[in-house]
């Protein structure tokens, strides 16, 4: 099978925000459209099984309270409005909403409603690492300038919360130890809060992975474009290398060989390796007589002795088809030569 980037897309609480007449929606449970952008370009490109969306669960209650309070703040207004115009001739009465009514229950119920809908990695702190996470945040607030910011920001868009620092604290946690992080190859952080870029080098740090920090939706897009670019435009001669026929086709050339031919040097082959079916895809113009062909570019490693030990080398392979309809193998070039 060809290798393919692993990528893990993290969205912030700031990127999941819907919203009503420019407020927090409470009516409903849904993400806003950064992820609805983001998740639709996936599905369409077939890249599902390559790019996983993850959200931290802090970040999910962060989307139930915004919108527990916004319905309080409304409520207010509401009555507000209502003991005004309750005297005016050409207004019918007004009913006023019920004082029983469990705003926090129906908003659970809407989430979960909703969360089951989606393919989603959920992204918590274990209780075993509590205490270390405990530290850090200490840590942050209290002595390391270097990693403080973005957790001592209070305000978050036209509002401040006392408690905004405290919560992307949380977040950033939870992200930070992911053990699944280990499974992915790139992390991509979605987030209008800027100041996260300052964690970067921690993250590195700690996994040794790409970390991306992103504000825009439409940037997440190029990135994944610039990563799986040739995936999604060559999707069908993708999907024709990851045939057994062409895994067959690939194994019955190879193994007729004995040697491999560096420097004009002969060595003898212990073993080749297919490390990916379909690292490239190119096609090259015709040229007088010829048509346009399809390369395929496939990477190998061969394990040959050199003065009594083991080496080893990389080899590209060139498969040539005669079309896309067809697909016809035309031509097969192996750089260096194998003998």
């Amino acid at each position: 099978m060809a290798y393919k980037l692993k990528t893990l897309i993290v969205f912030d609480t700031n990127s999941l925000r819907s919203t009503e007449a420019g407020e927090v929606a409470y009516s409903f449970f849904a993400f806003g459209r950064p992820f609805q952008v983001i998740e639709e370009f996936i599905l369409e490109n077939k890249l599902k099984e390559d790019i996983h969306l993850a959200i931290p669960t802090w970040a999910i209650e962060e989307l139930k309270d915004q919108k527990r309070r916004q319905y309080e703040e409304d409520i207010v207004e509401f009555q507000k409005l209502t003991k005004r115009l309750s005297g005016m001739p050409h207004i019918q009465e007004i009913t006023l909403p019920e004082e029983n009514f469990n705003c926090t229950d129906y908003i659970q119920e809407k989430a979960q409603d909703f969360l089951v809908t989606k393919e989603l990695k959920l992204i918590e702190i274990p209780e075993s690492l509590a205490s270390t996470v405990l530290q850090n945040m200490m840590q942050r607030v209290m002595k390391d300038e270097r990693v403080k910011h973005p957790f001592v920001h209070a305000k978050k868009g036209n509002k401040t919360y006392k408690d905004a620092g405290f919560k992307d604290n949380i977040i950033w946690e939870s992200l930070l130890h992911y053990q699944e992080i280990e499974n992915y190859n790139k992390i991509i952080f979605l987030t209008a809060d800027s100041d996260y870029s300052n964690c970067k080098t921690e993250f590195i740090e700690k996994w040794n992975k790409h970390f991306v920090v992103l504000s825009d939706e439409n940037n997440v897009i190029v990135e994944i474009k610039k990563d799986y670019g040739f995936y999604i435009t060559e999707r069908e001669i993708y999907d024709f290398t990851q045939t057994e026929y062409f895994h067959n086709y690939l194994c019955d050339n190879l193994k007729v060989k004995s040697e491999i031919l560096i420097d004009e040097f002969h060595y003898r082959i212990e073993k080749i390796e297919i490390i990916d079916v379909c690292a490239k895809i190119e096609r090259m113009p015709p040229k007088e007589d010829y048509e346009e062909s399809i390369i395929i570019d496939s990477n190998i490693t061969v394990f040959y002795s050199k003065d009594g030990e083991m080496k080893e080398r990389t080899v590209v392979t060139n498969t040539i088809l005669a079309d896309d309809e067809t697909k016809d193998i035309v031509g097969f070039i192996i750089l260096p030569e194998l003998l």
